[in-house]
C-alpha cells in the first residue's frame, strides 16, 4: 500500500510530504515521516467514514474524496490514479497542434513603402500571315491540272521556337484612401522576347523553283525565278513599358486565436482583394525578313537574289486593368489583366537585288535575264491594341517575400509583321500594311516582396 500511495501522488504532481484527495481545490491530508514500512503511511482506502468537518459527497463527485484507514479499495479510484500501457506513450498536445507565428494583415502583407517583384517567363510566339513564298512546279502540278500544296514553301514555314522573356514591376505606396484602400503608383517592364527561325526548301533533280512574289508585272523576275534553293529568315522582338496608379483593396479585420499552450495570436482572415489600375503603356515590335535564292554550282555574279524587309511599330494607349487575388495567410491565387487601346505608328524599309546571267532553260519562256535593285521605305499611323491576362498563385515564405508561378497570355494587333509587307515586284512603291497581329502564350515563375 505504501508504494500505491506514493505512485498516487507521483502522478498527481504533489510533493511527498501530502497527498491530493481531489482534482479541484481538494483537501490535502497531511504526513510527515520518512517512507520506511506500511505503519510509516496512512491507508487511504475508500469507505463509508467520513474525516470530520468533511462534507457530504455529491453525486457528481465535484467534492474531494477522503477515506480513512481500514475501508476497502473502489477500483473506480485506482481507475482514476492509475497509469494505464499507452500513458507513456501520449505526447503534449501543443508540441503538435502549436499555430503557426503570427500573421495579421498589417505585418505580414508587404509592410515596407517599396515593392516589388522579378519573373522569368518561357514564352512562344504564334504563326501569322503564312504565304507561299516558293513551289517546285514539277511536284505542285499533277497531270489532272489540279494543285498540290505539297510542294509550297511557306512563310513562315516553321513554329517559332519557346524564348525567354522577363518583367519586373517596382512600385512605391503612397498611402490610404477614405476607404481605407492601398494607393500605389508603380512602374512595369514586359519583354526580353526576341524570336528567330530559318527555313529552306530545295528543288528536286533536274527542277527549279518559282516565286510567286514575283510576276505580277515582269514575269521570270532574275534573280529568283529558275531557282534550286530558296532561303529564309524570320525574327520578331517585343518590348513594353508602362507606368500605373494602383488602387487595391486591403483585407478586413484580423482574427484572435488562442494557441494550445494558452497564448493568443492575431491572424489574418482569408478574403478578396479586388485591385485597379490606370495608366499608360508603350510598346514596339521590331521585325525583319530575308528572302535568298540560289542555283547549285553557280556564282552569286551569275544567279542570286536577295529579298529584305524590316518592320518597327510603335503602340502607345492608355492602360486599363485590374486583378482579383484570393488571399490566404500563407498563400494566394488568383488572375491579372490588363487591356491597352493605343495608337500604332508602324514604318517598313524593304530591298531587292537580283541578277540572272545564264542563257534561257529551254522549257520557260518567261525567264527575264539581267539584274535588277530597289529599295523603299513607308509610315502609317493607325489602331492598334494590347491585351495581356495572367493566372497566377503564390506561396507567402515571409511577411515581405513571396514566391509565384502562373500562365500569361499577350496579344498585340495593329503591328506591322515583316510578312505582310511582301512586294518583291515593287508593284506599290510606298507599299505598308500595319494589320498584323501576335499572339504570345507561356509560363511564367518569379519573386516579389516589399521593404
Amino acid at each position: 500500500m505504501p508504494l500505491a500511495l506514493a505512485f498516487l501522488s507521483a502522478c498527481a504532481g504533489v510533493a511527498p510530504g501530502q497527498v491530493a484527495l481531489g482534482q479541484e481545490d481538494a483537501a490535502v491530508l497531511p504526513f510527515s515521516g520518512p517512507i520506511e514500512s506500511d505503519s510509516s503511511l496512512p491507508e487511504l482506502v475508500l469507505g463509508e467514514g467520513l474525516i470530520d468537518g468533511a462534507e457530504e459527497l455529491s453525486p457528481d463527485r465535484s467534492a474531494p474524496r477522503i477515506v480513512r484507514d481500514g475501508d476497502v479499495v473502489d477500483p473506480e479510484l485506482l481507475d482514476e490514479v492509475s497509469a494505464g500501457f499507452g500513458d507513456g506513450l501520449r505526447i503534449q498536445e501543443f508540441t503538435l497542434g502549436e499555430m503557426p507565428n503570427e500573421a495579421s494583415s498589417a505585418d505580414w502583407f508587404s509592410s515596407g513603402r517599396w515593392y516589388g517583384s522579378a519573373e522569368v517567363l518561357s514564352m512562344s510566339r504564334g504563326r501569322n500571315y503564312r504565304r507561299v513564298i516558293g513551289y517546285d512546279p514539277s511536284i505542285r502540278r499533277n497531270p489532272s491540272g489540279g494543285t498540290n500544296f505539297a510542294g509550297t514553301f511557306m512563310s513562315p514555314g516553321i513554329p517559332f521556337n519557346v524564348v525567354p522573356a522577363g518583367r519586373i514591376t517596382l512600385g512605391r505606396y503612397l498611402g490610404r484612401d477614405n476607404l481605407d484602400r492601398d494607393q500605389s503608383l508603380e512602374m512595369t517592364y514586359y519583354g526580353g522576347m526576341s524570336f528567330f527561325i530559318r527555313d529552306a526548301y530545295h528543288a528536286l533533280p533536274l527542277s527549279f523553283l518559282v516565286t510567286p512574289l514575283a510576276g505580277t508585272i515582269t514575269p521570270g523576275l532574275p534573280g529568283f525565278t529558275f531557282a534550286q534553293t530558296y532561303e529564309s529568315t524570320n525574327s520578331s522582338d517585343f518590348n513594353a513599358l508602362e507606368c500605373n496608379y494602383k488602387l487595391h483593396r486591403r483585407l478586413g479585420r484580423d482574427k484572435v486565436i488562442m494557441s494550445p499552450d494558452g497564448g493568443w495570436a492575431r491572424h489574418a482572415e482569408r478574403g478578396w482583394l479586388p485591385a485597379f489600375l490606370i495608366g499608360g503603356r508603350l510598346a514596339n515590335v521590331n521585325e525583319a525578313f530575308t528572302f535568298r535564292s540560289s542555283r547549285n554550282n553557280t556564282a552569286p555574279d551569275q544567279f542570286s537574289g536577295a529579298y529584305d524587309i524590316q518592320s518597327q511599330t510603335w503602340l502607345a494607349g492608355l492602360n486599363i486593368g485590374g486583378e482579383l487575388i484570393s488571399q490566404n495567410e500563407f498563400y494566394y491565387w488568383g488572375v491579372r489583366g490588363r487591356v491597352t487601346p493605343a495608337i500604332s505608328f508602324a514604318g517598313n524599309q524593304q530591298q531587292a537585288a537580283g541578277v540572272n546571267n545564264l542563257p534561257a532553260p529551254p522549257p520557260e519562256a518567261d525567264v527575264l535575264r539581267g539584274s535588277f535593285a530597289w529599295q523603299q521605305s513607308a509610315n502609317q499611323v493607325g489602331p492598334g491594341f494590347i491585351g495581356d491576362l495572367t493566372m497566377l498563385a503564390g506561396w507567402q515564405v515571409t511577411p515581405n517575400f513571396a514566391i509565384q508561378v502562373g500562365y500569361d497570355f499577350l496579344w498585340v494587333a495593329g503591328v506591322a509583321t515583316s510578312t505582310r509587307q511582301f512586294n518583291l515586284d515593287n508593284v506599290r512603291p510606298n507599299s505598308i500594311d500595319s494589320g498584323g497581329q501576335i499572339l504570345y502564350q507561356g509560363v511564367s515563375m518569379g519573386v516579389e516582396g516589399s521593404w
